[in-house]
């Protein structure tokens, strides 16, 4: 029996690192085209000159934010209850601080200052030539995620100190079903076109130190409510007792959603009124954010660890070099993309695919280098 519970207990991390690998390449994939348009005003312009890439990228992008932070903070939920019933309270909540407090300041303080700092010595970045009291230093950026990670792990911490309850399962409990999950995709659907459009606090926050928070903060009750589903859906093994069948049939409404929407941008750069259909479509794809991603998070949890031997042992353990790889992403995307343009790539379609898979490379095995050295394998 004992032998039993440890091999489920090695296919759940197995499965969970493996969606953890797919996830942080998405992450930098997505990062690509924000990243060369902010930091190198050539890049930005061949991207501008090639609204066909834009349109494609913009889908990109708005098809992956509809799960890839979202299931992150599902997994972290799912996984928190029985870190700290195996740890302690106090001992997780010191190794805790140590995992995601050191990776944020080291990433605000030197991380995340080596691209405005270094954009003072390239004539091609928006920060060349300018006082360097003026660059955007100490910025959140990516990091963002550790923060709120942060705050709602002290939340969870501290419900648990208060109800003083220790971690058991019980599979009888059934798994949610399309009903609840409809009714919470409605619910914050409403609240994220509420965020992103009714409210100037995100846009103004794109201007501080809380820049990344800008990008993300509209999702943030839907980030909420899934890290609480994961925590709640520890006790019952909810995430491995999905129904196959409504997963793929979630999953193929919204295939058809994102594919529609690709299909509509497509026409309306080739007429010309892209522009004006972002300008009217934004709030209604905003709104589609968690029922959409509720589809490509299903399929994912349960394909992966139904199909886990394809990724097998190797993307596992890029899982757990995924952490590394999404600290270090930036700077490592940035030291890709434009090297490959001041040598004269200047095809966009060729320079961003190419920058963003020698960046997810790169950022992997950087990240599995310096998890080579204990001291810092204990943070990352």
């Amino acid at each position: 029996m004992e032998s039993l519970i440890q091999n489920k207990q090695r296919h759940r991390r197995l499965f969970f690192d493996q969606i953890k690998a797919i996830m942080i390449t998405l992450v930098i994939a997505s990062h690509t085209v924000l990243l060369a348009s902010l930091s190198s005003k050539g890049v930005g312009q061949l991207i501008k000159d090639a609204p066909l890439f834009e349109g494609f990228n913009l889908w990109f992008v708005w098809v992956c934010n509809t799960f890839f932070m979202n299931i992150l903070f599902l997994i972290s939920g799912y996984l928190l209850p029985q870190s700290i019933q195996k740890q302690g309270l106090k001992k997780f909540v010191k190794n805790r601080l140590i995992r995601l407090g050191i990776p944020l300041s080291l990433s605000i303080i030197l991380i995340n200052n080596i691209l405005p700092i270094g954009g003072l010595l390239v004539p091609d970045s928006p920060a060349f030539d300018q006082v360097f009291t003026s660059l955007p230093l100490n910025r959140i950026g990516p990091q963002w995620f550790l923060l709120v990670l942060i705050i709602f792990n002290a939340m969870y911490c501290l419900w648990a100190w208060l109800r003083n309850t220790k971690f058991s399962i019980n599979q009888n409990t059934p798994v949610p079903g399309w009903r609840s999950w409809l009714i919470s995709a409605v619910i914050l659907g409403i609240i994220e076109m509420g965020m992103s459009h009714f409210s100037n606090l995100w846009i103004n926050l794109k201007e501080t130190n809380l820049d990344g928070l800008g990008y993300q903060g509209m999702h943030l009750f839907t980030y909420g409510f899934l890290f609480a589903v994961g925590c709640k859906s520890a006790s019952h093994r909810w995430l491995e007792r999905i129904n196959q069948r409504l997963a793929y049939s979630w999953f193929q409404a919204s295939l058809l959603i994102s594919l529609t929407f690709l299909a509509v941008m497509v026409a309306t750069i080739l007429m010309g009124n892209n522009s004006y259909f972002l300008q009217q479509a934004w709030p209604i794809l905003s709104a589609f954010i968690p029922f959409v991603g509720w589809g490509y998070m299903a399929i994912f949890l349960t394909w992966t660890q139904h199909h886990e031997h394809i990724g097998g042992a190797w993307l596992a353990e890029a899982g757990r070099d995924g952490f590394g790889a999404y600290l270090i992403h930036m700077p490592v995307l940035y030291g890709c993309f434009m090297p490959l343009y001041l040598s004269g790539v200047t095809n966009i379609w060729i320079l961003g695919p190419s920058a963003t898979i020698l960046a997810i490379v790169l950022s992997f095995w950087g990240s599995h280098q310096l998890r080579n050295i204990p001291a810092i394998r204990r943070i990352i």
